[in-house]
């Protein structure tokens, strides 16, 4: 049985007695005797005590002091990599939108919780030459990026700036990059890039951002830089060609197209001897547009839909080109990738199958632009909320996300039903979990409805299409989720 510290407390004094009893009865020490060996064995067990607590103390305080440095070391790795991830997603965009100003805002707000001040100057310095040379003014008409380093390579020089802050940081002051080693890296970089065949085939030393207001596209088009179009010597494949016969003109399939398109409410500007381009607006308020137009010695085509990058980025993910906030484009494809320069409505007269390509492409983008509208007027009218993110999901879906992370970020998806002309209204929560949506229900007052297969509670079907109706619903729902 275990002693309680009373019981303890008697049992050494009873042994300390004995102890002492014995000593003096077998003449071990005198009675004088007996008292200073007994200080003398307290004051050393008392000396020793204090020694041994000392050392625990100190060896105990080490360890916690390595582990929190090996913690602190471990986070500021991740933290510092997570920086770079989003460098590389602003630099792959050549774009900074709000949401990615934030992110990045944040992130250099947790490299200031650990990093030296000096470093985050250091740091924040090369960031705004990166942003500015991989991101430039979309205003600007000069498209090339800006340099003013007289690096060989900018891009890559700044990245080493900011890791050499970072290493800094990690491993002392005395880290710092060779300059010899880091101007060969550089200078490497610099050759292997532009001797490197790049995806779209063009022989650019770098890939320029393009910015081509198709609204303006006449007057843009004369200023674009002579210098980027190089002269294409012909091979014996274009000899082939040559030597074929020349197709007589025969525009029946692009003029059936433009009879259409103007019922529908699209006017087509361009496509003459003197405009070897074309620019396909809405005369309904629908602020999209359609072209084709010539850059770096290809000729591409564009659609835009105002600034919003909601409209672009599904059109990247679904047909590859490039994106700018709200403009898409893409370099024609073979055998049309190499038309030179003012050929354009030449050989599209010519060519039966470069009209079908071409009006193909402009109903599909056409279809994409009126839908991307539809829902676009649902967003404008259902406004923003504190607490929610609403955006649009591959044109047809308007998704309101509230930001309530005790019942899984619940969400709303707000899309045309099978049946055309009905919008469904549907609640589910970015955790998945039936429990914590169950919830949500609950305190909305709609414990009643039932969670389908899909993860979904239909929370309203509306009879009609229009934005008014649409949003009326939405914002009805946005409110009493909010409760």
């Amino acid at each position: 049985m275990k002693l309680t510290q009373k019981k303890a407390v008697c049992v050494v004094t009873i042994l300390v007695v004995i102890a002492c009893f014995f000593a003096v009865y077998l003449r071990l020490f005198t009675g004088k005797e007996l008292w200073y060996e007994m200080f003398a064995a307290v004051l050393g067990v008392i000396i020793t005590a204090v020694i041994t607590m000392i050392l625990l103390k100190g060896q105990s305080d080490d360890d916690v002091e390595r582990e929190r440095a090996a913690k602190i070391f471990e986070e500021k790795l991740r933290i510092y990599q997570d920086y770079l991830h989003s460098l590389c997603d602003i630099i792959k965009e050549h774009s900074l939108s709000d949401e990615g100003k934030i992110r990045l805002e944040f992130q250099t707000s947790y490299v200031a919780m650990h990093c030296d001040p000096q470093y985050i100057a250091t740091v924040s310095n090369s960031v705004k030459e990166l942003i500015e040379y991989c991101c430039p003014d979309e205003d600007d008409e000069n498209l090339n990026r800006k340099d003013k380093s007289g690096s060989p390579d900018p891009l890559l020089d700044n990245l080493f700036c900011i890791v050499e802050a970072f290493r800094k940081d990690l491993y002392g002051d005395n880290f710092k990059f060779d300059d010899k080693h880091k101007r060969n890296t550089l200078e490497n970089f610099s050759d292997a890039y532009r001797n490197a065949k790049s995806n779209d085939g063009s022989s650019e030393k770098e890939l320029q951002r393009i910015k081509v207001d198709l609204n303006v596209l006449s007057n843009s088009l004369n200023n674009v830089n002579s210098e980027t179009v190089s002269e294409n010597i012909p091979e014996e494949k274009d000899s082939e060609q040559q030597s074929k016969p020349i197709h007589t003109e025969d525009t029946s399939i692009w003029d059936n197209s433009l009879l259409k398109w103007k019922e529908e409410g699209w006017l087509v500007e361009g496509m003459s001897d003197q405009n070897d381009w074309f620019c396909m607006t809405n005369t309904n308020g629908n602020p999209g547009v359609i072209g084709v137009g010539f850059m770096q010695g290809h000729y591409y085509m564009q659609a835009t839909y105002k600034d919003d990058y909601d409209f672009s980025k599904p059109l990247k993910w679904e047909k590859g080109g490039r994106r700018s906030y709200g403009r898409w484009l893409k370099y024609l494809a073979e055998p049309y990738y190499n038309i030179a320069e003012g050929k354009f409505v030449e050989t599209f007269k010519s060519d039966k199958e470069l009209q079908q390509y071409i009006v193909d492409n402009v109903d599909e983008l056409k279809n994409i632009i009126t839908r991307h509208h539809r829902t676009a007027t649902w967003k404008n009218e259902v406004g923003s909320y504190d607490n929610w993110k609403i955006f649009i999901w591959y044109w047809d879906m308007l998704a309101c996300e509230f930001s309530l992370e005790k019942e899984g970020i619940p969400y709303m998806d707000i899309i045309e039903s099978e049946k055309k002309g009905e919008v469904l209204i549907q609640l589910a929560n970015r955790k998945e979990d039936n429990n914590l949506l169950n919830n949500t229900l609950k305190r909305i007052g709609c414990q009643d409805k039932n969670i389908e297969p899909s993860g979904y509670v239909i929370l309203e079907v509306v009879h009609s299409t229009d934005a008014s109706a649409v949003s009326k619903s939405v914002k009805y729902w946005i409110e009493r989720i909010n409760c």
